[in-house]
């Protein structure tokens, strides 16, 4: 297993393009991906333009196979102009089943 937290930061007048791109993205990556276990969508209680992707895949090919899926391709260019600066992506290795 593989965790991944994607943490963005959105410009403020951009959330409601943003939270709509990133809900098809889960939609997508929930009904297409069986190897991704979570794909929780968080937005922060005490910084609302501060979102979160909480991730676990089965492996890095389940991983990698995400990164290269259509619908995420697909939502770089919807996502990407609302962000007030690039993404912060970190990795995790579970200690536990």
């Amino acid at each position: 297993m593989i965790g991944v937290i994607a943490t963005m930061k959105v410009k403020p007048d951009q959330t409601a393009p943003f939270e709509a791109a990133m809900r098809e993205l889960v939609a997508a990556t929930r009904a297409n991906e069986p190897g991704v276990t979570t794909y929780h969508f968080c937005r922060s209680q005490k910084e609302p333009t501060t979102y979160v992707v909480m991730e676990m895949y089965a492996d890095q090919a389940t991983l990698d196979s995400h990164m290269a899926s259509e619908w995420f391709r697909n939502a770089g260019p919807k996502l990407m102009p609302c962000l007030a600066e690039r993404p912060v992506l970190e990795k995790f290795d579970p200690l536990e089943p």
